[in-house]
Parts: C-alpha cells; structure tokens; sequence
C-alpha cells in the first residue's frame, strides 16, 4: 500500500461539490461581517461617523472599539509550531497588534467592522461609514527604515526590530588567502498566497451546550483555539473549531489573523452566528505577504573554483509586525550552504519594520531565499574561474563519504544541521544525465552559430521539514469494521486523507477501503501544531504509523484468544489462524473488545490506540533542478525547452501526491521566477492589488517537466520519510535565472526576481550589467508590466 497510488479519497466530495468551505456555513439567523479598512499606510483614526452606516436597510450595527472594549485589546501572541528557541537571534522586538487599533499602520488594516443581515447590505454599510484620518509619516522603503532619521513605526524603539549572527571558521584569514574574491547584492520580491479560497471566519455561540463553535480557514485551528480561551476566559474544551476543507493556504494562512479571533469575539459577546469572508482586493491588501528580502554577500575562493569562504547580510521587510521572529531569516542562513561545502562562513541578519502589512512565511519560507542565493554565487564564480557551472558545483558538492556532514549551523530548534543517509552527488549526476546537460551544451555552441540564444541552469536545494513538538494520532476500529484516523492536522490540498490512510491500512492490515481519516477540527483530538513547515507526514504520518501498530497487537491478542490459535496473520480488515481456514473480521473483533475481559490487559476496552511522534529534529530532503530555455533576444521572451527535476523525499508512501506537490510548487516558483511580486508605492499604497497587476502563472505557461525520484530513507523516523511539501518552488527561480543569464551570455548578472522581460532587454542591450541595477516596475505590474508576460511555453530545441 505503501508507495502505490490510490485514487485520493478526498477526491470525491470535492469535484462533486460537497466540500464544506467557511462560505458554506448557513445558519439560522446569520449575519455577516465586513471590516472598515485603512485607506492609508499610517494614520491616527481621528472619528468614526457611523450613523449613516447603521441607517442602510439590513445593517444591523457597526462595532468600533467604543460599541465593544474587548476589541480594544491586543491579539495574543502568534508563534509557529516547533519555534522553541532562535539559537542565533540577539535582538527581538513583538510590537503588540491591537485588535481594533486607534492608530492604523499599513493599507487594510481593520479598525472596525459592519455587521448585516447579507454581505451586500454590509458591503453598503462600509461604503456609508465616514473615518477622519490624521496622517502620520510613512516608511515604505527598509534602507530609509533602518536610518536614525527616519520616521518609527511603532513608538518606544526603532524600525530594526530583530538581529541575528552566526559564525564558523576563520573568515578574515579566508578571504586573505583568496584568489577571487567578489561582491554581490541579490534581491527576492514579496509574495502573496493566491489560493483559491480566501480567508475567512464564521462562528457561534450555542447557549444549551454552553460552546463557542468557530469555523476557520486557518492552518493552525489550536492557535485559535487557545488564543480565544485566553481573550474571552473560556475554558479550551468549551471552544471548538473547524478547519476541515481550505482552498489552499501556502502559508499565509499558516498564522492566525486578528479577524480570527475577532469575529468569534464578536459571535460571542453579541450571541448571533456571524460570518466574515475576505475578498480578493481585502486579501491583495490585508493579509500578509512574505516579505522582500535582501542578501549582501562577500565571496573568497581558489581560482580553481572553490569557494573558501561565505559571508552574507541579510535584509528582511517585515512589515508593521514581528510575529514570527526571525523565522525566514533564520531559515535562510540554515538552507543557505544547499549541497555545498562553504568551510568558513559568517551571517548576519535584521529584521525591519515598515508600513506595509505584516509578513509571514510563504511555502518556501526562507529556502527559496537561500536556493537563489547560494546558485546565483555559484554561477558568478563559475564565470571569474572561466569554468563551466556543473564543474563548480562538482568541486564544492558534498560527498556521500563526507555523510555524516556537520555544516556547523544550528536549526532552529536548537539541534545541530547535520546531513545524512543521503547522496547529493547521485542527485546531480542523475539530473545531469537525465537532462542530458552535455547534449544541450553542444547543441548550444552549434545554435548561437546561428544566431539563437540557448541557455541552460542548474540549482540544488534543500528542505527542512518536519519540526516538532510532536503530533498526535487516534486509530479506532469500530463493530462495523470501519477504522476511523483521527488527527490533529488540517489539508488543504496535501491529500492527508489518503497518505495517512495508506499508512494505517498498511501498518494495520486493514483494507485501504475500510480507513477514513479526520482532522481539521479541535474536538476530534485535543491537541494539534498545525499544517506548516513541511511538517505533517514526518510528524503524524508516524504517529499513524504507532497508532496503527499499537491497534495491530491488540488486534492479534484478541484474535488468539477468539480463535484459539498461536500464531495469527492480519490482512485485508481480518485476523487470519495461521496454517487454517478460519478466520476473525475487525468487526467482530472490535464488537467483542467492548467487554471481552481479555482487553484488562491490552489497555481497555475497544481497539483503539492515541500515539504521539516527536522528532528528534528536522529531516533534510534534496533536489537538482535543470533548466534549458531559448530567449528571443529581441522581445525578450523566453520559451523553456526542458526542465528536469530529481528530487528525494526519503520514502514516498504516495508517489503520485509527491508528483503533484513538486510539480504544483514548481508552478508557485515559476511565478516567483518571471511573473509574481507584490508592489508597494511611496505611500504604502499597494501597486499591485489585482489580478490584472499581479501576473500568476497559467496552464500554458507551464512546461513538460521531466521528474525522477529518487529514494534515500531516512533513519530518523520509523517510515524513513522526508518532507516534500515546499521542495518544487525552491530551484526555479534559480534555475531559471542562471539559464537567463547563460542565454544572454554576455557577462551580465541576473540578482533580482522576478525577471521581467523588459529587465532581461536591459541586460541583453547592457553587457555585464547587475540586475540589481533594475528598478522594480513603477506601476507594480508583475513580469513585464501588465499583458508583457515573460511566458513560459514548452518548445523543442529545434523550433
């Protein structure tokens, strides 16, 4: 079961319509929400004139801090699973975020909210409510931010709200003995999730069981949960929230929104169900983003190519909020070394307040960041040493005899990075091969003959997945024979209810037809970190896998005893005697461990077993990507040829779920590469609101991507599996811009995304220019402004 590809089991509810979304929630007397929104980046909320508001027909009230104090208070703080400590951080500044704030500090934020008997009538009643702003400085840009001079955010400290540094080796003595040494600034864009389903909030209060029932879109529900039960000092068993089926998150649902406390407050206090559902322009302007991020990096290596010595700054916009540390950064320096021996190396990072919204981790979270980073390193040096990339990366790769390898970083669950049971140079000569790297190099020489631009990129990445605490796993056979997985995790496309499904039935000897798995709702296990950081196979795909195994024995305890035998076998949902025709189903089994006095011993009645996983740390997945592309040197549009991904994720229990999450994230790193970036204007307004101004990939951007598995299991975990979630975005870009950059082959340097065809003519008409001499587009437009897209579109080399 185990490594084949069931037919999903979620499939069904969802292409025929029966998912249940936040939008789907009816109930009896519903009102519903829209919040007040900041027309400005940073302001004092001087009056709210509602009186008008509360006259359209439907609207039923306006609540502003003065209707309802609760509000008035901060929202408690926000932390991601597994977050123990920063081992590097020295400095971090949580501004509180206050629920209804008097003050606003980014476009969007909410300071109040109109309830009605319909959305359209709550829609009418924002148009009616007047606000009396007073404008306050805005800090758009980190670089000014950072100035003594410049405006604060937050009163009580400075723009510079977190610091960390790190250190190994000797770097001076390095980069004195260097042959080549360089410098570089390199730039990654902010980015918006653009799932399907946008946030959104409904809830409750049902007065006979004396619960609050909140229905949520968030991929950590417990955080509501237990932030909720701190506000309004209920206990946590009285709060009950549904995270079933979500439109895609991505991350940037990964975090708990001020709206999602604030809405179950507000059901609470006034006794009515009430439900919120942002719109597209509220999510362009409100909901956090990823934040761009800047690396200064210094380079010392032999003039053979390999590299002594790394030295990095790093740069981070967090925008108006702190709510996640240092995380990114911190990722970053961790991911930043990929597949590469880097013997001396220093980091230093700050985290920087500004006025735009907050950021949070997008899938990637900081890896992209570093994958971009380390082959856009690689690949200057390759040039200054006049060799090709692949022989660069081939005398600095770490080797199967250097495993275990210590890169002597700490992650940030304050264990030691440490690679191993893996072998990065099988992963790159098999992506070479695959690819066939050196066929391409020749028919590139023969093509720019005549005339045609050919280029070709490698990147290699690696992903930590799979951080702790720990998660939970309840697996019970009912006397139907049914076995019900109950687990502390949501989906939003993962395929949970499969993957765990496969696992139970295996580790069980159940029929896979038999399993149905349950999550996304706090009453069906009491205890969940959340879907986030690549983190859910690794954690409760293994504690099914203990569940499943603790059920088993009593399964075959039971089943001796019932059927007088020694020596049992278990398959297909019954225990066999072995060497004999009779045989016991998990129905009967089941039935009879309601009173059988044998199970005094087995732990109780019923089968039934709750287990918990904790990792010990992180695993470490690995990937190579190959790009091969032709550019249109006069337009500036660029056709891929071939792409090649090899990738390992330890063992896959789904091979076709790891398919199409490597080959979904490639498309989110496709739009990271040439299309994607949010844009804020000099006045915090953002410039990129739609979707006519922020470019998404489309199905006929995609290329055929030749895709390979390869399978090093893991010895940290009893399934042996890796994570795989955010792997596919995290070499496109950098692959894509080394083969740019190779096609344009003219000493020219590409060092920000997205590259926009318009910033690839500068290039081409600009030899040996820095991409980071580019402006990004002044209208915000995404890829080369507006319908000038730098389309992706699969093409043989031929034509």
């Amino acid at each position: 079961m185990i490594g084949t590809s069931p037919r999903r089991k979620e499939d069904l509810r969802f292409i025929t319509g029966r998912g249940l979304y936040v939008e789907d929630i009816q109930l009896p007397g519903m009102l519903h929400v829209a919040f007040v929104r900041s027309a400005h980046a940073h302001a004092r909320i001087a009056a709210i004139r509602s009186d008008q508001a509360r006259k359209i027909p439907g609207v039923v009230t306006v609540i502003t801090p003065d209707e309802m104090p609760e509000l008035r208070g901060a929202v408690p703080d926000l932390h991601e699973a597994g977050t123990l400590h920063n081992p590097y951080c020295d400095l971090n500044i949580v501004p509180s975020q206050i629920m209804f704030p008097t003050v606003v500090k980014y476009v969007g934020e909410h300071f109040a909210a109109v309830i009605a008997t319909s959305a359209y009538a709550a829609a009418d009643g924002l148009e009616a409510v007047e606000v009396d702003y007073e404008l306050l400085p805005v800090v758009n840009d980190w670089e000014r931010a950072m100035r003594e001079t410049s405006p604060r955010v937050h009163d009580g400290h400075g723009n510079v709200i977190a610091h960390l540094a790190h250190s190994t080796g000797q770097l001076d003595e390095a980069f004195s003995n260097a042959e080549i040494v360089f410098e570089q600034r390199l730039r990654t864009q902010s980015l918006k999730s653009m799932a399907m389903e946008c946030r959104g909030s409904a809830a409750t209060w049902d007065e006979s069981a004396q619960q609050l029932i909140v229905w949520s879109t968030s991929q950590q529900y417990y955080l509501i949960q237990e932030n909720l039960s701190k506000v309004l000092g209920i206990p946590r068993e009285k709060i009950r929230v549904i995270a079933r089926d979500i439109g895609g998150g991505f991350g940037l649902k990964g975090v708990p929104y001020p709206e999602d406390i604030i809405v179950p407050i507000m059901a609470y206090k006034l006794k009515k169900p009430l439900r919120w559902v942002e719109t597209r322009l509220e999510h362009m302007l409100s909901a956090y983003h990823c934040g761009e991020q800047v690396h200064d990096v210094r380079v010392a290596a032999r003039k053979d190519g390999t590299l002594l010595a790394l030295d990095v700054k790093i740069y981070k916009n967090v925008g108006t909020y702190n709510h996640f540390e240092m995380v990114t950064p911190t990722n970053t320096v961790n991911h930043l070394h990929t597949h590469y021996k880097i013997p001396n190396f220093r980091a230093e990072a700050w985290s920087i307040t500004t006025n735009h919204a907050p950021v949070t981790p997008y899938r990637g979270a900081g890896r992209l960041e570093a994958t971009f980073t380390m082959d856009r390193v690689l690949d200057i040096l390759a040039r200054k040493a006049s060799l090709d990339p692949l022989e660069v990366r081939k005398r600095n790769l770490i080797s199967k005899a250097d495993m275990p390898y210590s890169s002597g970083l700490i992650y940030r669950d304050g264990v030691p990075v440490v690679y191993d049971d893996t072998d990065l140079e099988l992963l790159l000569n098999t992506a070479i091969a695959k690819s066939d790297y050196q066929g391409w190099r020749e028919r590139q020489a023969q093509l720019r003959q005549q005339g045609r631009s050919i280029g070709i990129g490698i990147s290699s990445y690696v992903e930590a997945g799979g951080i702790g605490p720990c998660e939970g796993a309840t697996v019970q056979v009912d006397d139907h024979g049914r076995v019900k997985v109950a687990v502390g995790v949501n989906s939003q496309g993962q395929g949970h209810e499969t993957t765990m499904a496969q696992i139970c039935a295996q580790h069980l000897g159940a029929s896979f037809e038999d399993v149905y798995v349950v999550g996304g709702d706090t009453s069906v296990i009491p205890i969940g970190f959340g879907t986030a950081a690549s983190r859910v196979l690794v954690n409760t795909g293994n504690a099914v896998f203990l569940s499943a195994k603790a059920v088993r024995e009593k399964v075959q305890a039971l089943a001796k005893i019932v059927l007088d035998c020694d020596e049992v076998e278990i398959r297909d949902s019954r225990a066999f005697c072995k060497n004999s025709n009779r045989s016991v189903s998990f129905a009967e089994l089941a039935a009879k461990a309601q009173r059988h006095p044998a199970m005094a011993k087995l732990g109780g009645p019923g089968l039934i077993a709750t287990e918990f996983f904790y990792p010990r740390t992180v695993t470490w997945s690995a990937g190579v990507h190959v790009a091969v592309l032709e550019l249109d040197r006069n337009s500036g549009q660029i056709k891929l040829n071939s792409y090649t991904i090899v990738h390992d994720c330890g063992v896959p229990i789904n091979p076709m779920i790891v398919e199409g999450q490597v080959i979904g994230g490639f498309a989110q790193g496709l739009g990271a590469a040439i299309l994607e970036e949010l844009v804020y204007d000099d006045e915090g307004q953002v410039a990129s609101g739609s979707m006519m101004d922020y470019a998404v990939p489309r199905a006929s951007d995609m290329p055929t991507i030749s895709l390979h598995h390869l399978v090093f299991p893991t010895s940290s975990n009893p399934l042996g599996v890796r994570a795989v979630g955010e792997s596919g975005p995290l070499s496109a870009p950098a692959a894509i811009a080394s083969a740019i950059e190779d096609a344009i082959n003219n000493g020219a340097t590409i060092s920000s995304i997205p590259i926009r065809t318009s910033d690839i003519l500068k290039l081409v008409r600009s030899p040996g220019r820095s991409g980071s001499d580019l402006q990004p587009a002044a209208d915000g437009r995404a890829s080369a402004s507006g319908l000038e897209r730098s389309a992706a579109i699969p093409c043989d080399a031929e034509g």
